[in-house]
């Protein structure tokens, strides 16, 4: 058999186009022009959020602090900090001299109520350095072992001891 043809709308016989087809290829070409826009906006939208998220990565990551200033040194900045000022300023920020000004400037607490409770080791060795002239002047001539033995029995008996401690 013969294959069956489908008929067209857009397609006239004649040379002179009907006003149905007219309007129909005034409507499909209108379609397809709304389709393209609407594409193309769907593509502008993509490459606007994908440059946002390529700013935001560049945001987030970390500066090196040497690096910090090389773009300012090499265009120049409108205030005179460039180089090692900027960076003398920056360090002035976060500056700290000793040991719990750097602790400090960590947001690490020395003491205090956040402070960590000594361990019982610790303890234990403070409570021994505390007692050993003590027991040395009630029992002279001991052993440093014989000391410590007498210490660490005094030690259990101790409030001092965590051990002894009631139970909260």
């Amino acid at each position: 058999g013969k294959a069956k043809k489908t008929p067209t709308l857009s397609k006239s016989k004649g040379k002179k186009k009907d006003d149905l087809s007219l309007l129909e290829d005034a409507l499909v070409s209108g379609a397809e022009k709304k389709m393209k826009a609407k594409k193309q906006a769907e593509r502008e939208k993509a490459e606007k959020l994908k440059a946002q998220q390529a700013n935001k990565k560049e945001e987030e990551k970390p500066m090196d602090p040497l690096l910090a200033n090389t773009e300012d040194m090499i265009r120049g900045t409108a205030d005179d900090l460039v180089g090692r000022a900027a960076n003398k300023a920056l360090d002035e920020d976060n500056a700290a001299s000793g040991i719990d000004g750097a602790l400090g400037a960590l947001n690490i607490s020395v003491g205090g109520a956040n402070a960590a409770v000594p361990s019982a080791k610790a303890l234990y060795k403070a409570f021994e350095e505390r007692m050993m002239p003590e027991v040395k002047q009630d029992y002279p001539g001991l052993k440093l072992s014989q000391y410590k033995d007498k210490i660490f029995q005094m030690w259990k008996k101790s409030p001092e001891n965590p051990a002894n401690q009631p139970k909260v």
